[in-house]
């Protein structure tokens, strides 16, 4: 029976910024990144490049036939396409980093032997260069048989990582999870700093306000946990506050309305739950902002 170690040769197939900053880790922590092949040969070496002992290769298959172990890094859609076109040996292993898709993809390989399973950072990556940072203390969403899911675990925990183990029919809630807080909190915190374009400030001014204060959000959110690091006017019922945010909005942000009606809308419950919102304020809260949103889209009831 195979047994994957630090002295497996680990291979890549996608060369992009999460399949670099998890090579990179790897390798800081002293496992043998082998081989890399990508797209584009400029991509795969590019990536080779910031790893010691790395091969760039022209063929994907020649990744698999050089590695005891690979990594499919690429988008989504193209995993099942890429397992499916590449020949795999019994005994070796293989992840996808993908969060949303499950082990399934890889079948063609588990069929010829292969033992294979899931690597999911979840975390906000934009460049190799920040991703490295950002990863201890990164969760990992990790699937797989016995066998892989130990090996993977031992990766995660190796590069600072916090393994977590899912099922196949988690994995979508897992990753919308991530997208809400990754993808969607960029979303938001560019509309906020495109607030400030309202009264006479740049949105790069918008964003140098507000980065501190999403640290200070996240410092408090980790500290106390929900729904104690709820806080400002919707949990304090200040409704003559909210009464001018939504003024102001409809009047010089219309195009802002509806997120933020739903937003808060949302935070009501974490608001009761922590205590400082009573139902019944909460509810006069719920109709005052209902009022201003697109009638017939907000219909269940606080504590509902």
């Amino acid at each position: 029976m195979v047994t994957y170690t630090k002295e497996s040769r680990l291979g890549f197939i996608g060369a992009g910024v999460v399949g670099g900053t998890i090579a990179v880790a790897l390798s800081n922590a002293g496992y043998k990144v082998a081989t890399v092949a990508s797209r584009t040969f400029s991509s795969a070496s590019l990536f080779a490049s910031r790893l010691p002992g790395c091969q760039a290769l022209t063929g994907l298959q020649e990744v698999v036939d050089a590695a005891d172990f690979v990594f499919i890094t690429t988008s989504d859609d193209a995993i099942g396409p890429v397992c499916a076109s590449l020949t795999w040996r019994p005994g070796q292993g293989l992840a996808h980093c993908s969060g949303a898709a499950s082990v399934d993809v890889l079948q063609h390989a588990s069929d010829q032997g292969a033992g294979t399973g899931a690597f999911h950072p979840l975390q906000a990556f934009n460049s190799v260069e920040n991703g490295i940072g950002a990863v201890p203390g990164t969760t990992f969403g990790i699937e797989g048989g016995q066998k892989t899911r130990a090996y993977l675990s031992e990766l995660a925990t190796a590069i600072g990582g916090k393994p977590i183990f899912l099922r196949p029919e988690d994995k979508v809630l897992y990753h919308v999870s991530g997208v809400l807080m990754g993808n969607l909190l960029t979303v938001l915190g560019s509309v906020a700093a495109s607030v400030w374009t309202k009264f006479g400030y740049t949105r790069d001014d918008g964003v140098r306000a507000l980065a501190p204060m999403m640290r200070a959000v996240a410092a408090n959110l980790e500290a106390s946990g929900v729904p104690q690091a709820v806080a400002g006017p919707y949990p304090r019922g200040d409704i003559g506050t909210i009464r001018k945010h939504l003024d102001a909005v409809s009047a010089d942000a219309s195009e802002y309305l509806p997120l933020y009606c739903e937003l808060a809308l949302a935070g009501l419950p974490f608001a009761v739950e922590k205590g400082a919102l009573g139902p019944e304020r909460a509810q006069e809260i719920r109709e005052l902002v209902g009022r201003y949103a697109t009638p017939g889209r907000f219909h269940a009831k606080v504590g509902d």
